[in-house]
Order: C-alpha cells, then structure tokens, then sequence
C-alpha cells in the first residue's frame, strides 16, 4: 500500500520541518482542547503557545486529529463554527504531524484546502483510504428554505499535495420535510469504500417515499482523482428531496 506520508517530498528532516506562526484560537475552543490531549499537543506542535480569542472570523478552531500509519493530521477550520452567515462555508487547513526527536514536528501544511458546510461550520472530518493513498472525508450539509441535504468531499494526499477527488455522490442525504410536510420524501446514504478494492466507492441509499421504502445500491470508481459512476443509478427522488 502506498501511504501519503512515505512518498519523496514529503517526509521532512527535523531541520526542515515546518514552524508555523502563533494564532489566536476562538475562545470556544478552549474546553475542546483541555478535555483531548492529543488535539491540544497537537495544536501546540503546528502553532506554539496560543492565546484564546473571544471571537472573530480569523481566529483557529481545530476540529479533528486524524491518526494514520506514520504521522498524524490536524485539521483546523478559520473562524468559530456556527458563527457565519447561512450560506457560508468554513475555510479547512490541514498539517501533517509525524514524531521527530520525541517531539511533534509540522512536516507539512496544506492551508485552505476547501470551503465547506454552512454557517461556517464543516460538519463530521475522517480519515479514510482512497486507493492506494490516505485521504481526509467531510461529510457536510444544510438546509434552505425547508430543503435538507448532506454531502461528501473527499480529498486524497497524493505526491505531496491534497488533492479534491471530483465526481462521485451529488448529495447523500436529503429531505423536504420542511418546504413539503404533506409530500414528505426523505432520502439517507450510508457510504464506505469497498475493503476488497479501495477503488470503489459504495453508498447504500434509503428512500423513504410515497407511503413505501426501498434500498439502492450505488458504485462509484476511482479513475485517476475522479470517481466515475459504475453501478447502479442515483434514486431520482434524492434530487427532489433536496429542492432540484
């Protein structure tokens, strides 16, 4: 398996590692950092000795330690979440961390990699495997005018970069509960690559609709940092569901 973090160009010396400068986090952050110990060394690895901030829309909220074979990857979003207009998205930065003399060590940095989620909030961040390389998930969503849908971007740490993977899944949940109570649809898909062939992305689709319920299955697969559609069809009703 080709993992992100053996690939030339991105292990680092420890002479060569990356220092960033010293941020303000939201002060909001604080509790989250004092009850995860390995977020808060991690933060202090990638920006030193911070001070908290009582709000702003510069200031570091980090969200998640992504743990993978060789370095772990802390992803951070600018601005507290929740505190943004609707259809405003939280601007995501990624380092990659890896033990360097005892010591945490930035290795890395891929600053405002994506913009994503509303009221400046991202939504859930995983780790996941695409292909033969490590990758970052965010499932991320929102609702407009009484419309609810939830989406999935995938990035992939390729040759030193993080690379958007495109295609694959429009939406993978919606429901119009909210803007049609009395013609209600609800669509939720449930999304794993396949263990056998990490090439094939899978999403289960339940579709609640007009008094019965059934199931899809939907195969995408990975051609290069694309994935293109391979088995199944996308339940026409997740397009109605979320007001297209």
């Amino acid at each position: 398996m080709k993992i992100l973090f053996v690939l030339a160009g991105l292990i680092l010396s420890a002479s060569s590692a990356v220092a960033e400068q010293s941020a303000a986090f939201c002060a909001t952050a604080k509790k989250s950092l004092e009850e995860d110990s390995a977020m808060a060394a991690a933060a202090i690895a990638v920006f030193g000795k911070a001070t908290f901030k009582a709000a702003g829309e510069d200031c570091v909220y980090p969200l998640k330690v992504l743990h993978y074979a060789t370095a772990d990857v802390l992803v951070v979003q600018t601005g507290e979440p929740g505190e943004a207009c609707h259809g405003c998205g939280a601007a995501l930065s990624a380092y990659v961390l890896r033990r360097i003399g005892g010591a945490l060590k930035t290795v890395r940095s891929f600053r405002n990699f994506a913009t994503l989620g509303t009221f400046g909030a991202a939504g859930d961040v995983s780790s996941v495997e695409i292909g033969a390389d490590d990758g970052i998930a965010i499932e991320s969503g929102g609702t407009f005018q009484g419309y609810s849908s939830t989406r999935l971007d995938l990035h992939a740490f390729r040759a030193g970069k993080l690379v958007s993977i495109s295609g694959g899944p429009a939406a993978l949940s919606a429901d119009n509960a909210g803007a049609e109570p009395s013609k209600a649809i609800e669509v939720t898909g449930k999304w794993f690559f396949d263990p056998a062939d990490k090439t094939a992305l899978v999403v289960d689709y339940k579709i609640d609709a007009r008094g019965a319920v059934r199931t899809e299955r939907v195969i995408w697969r990975l051609q290069g940092t694309s994935l293109v559609l391979s088995h199944g069809r996308v339940p026409p009703e997740l397009s109605e569901a979320g007001g297209g």
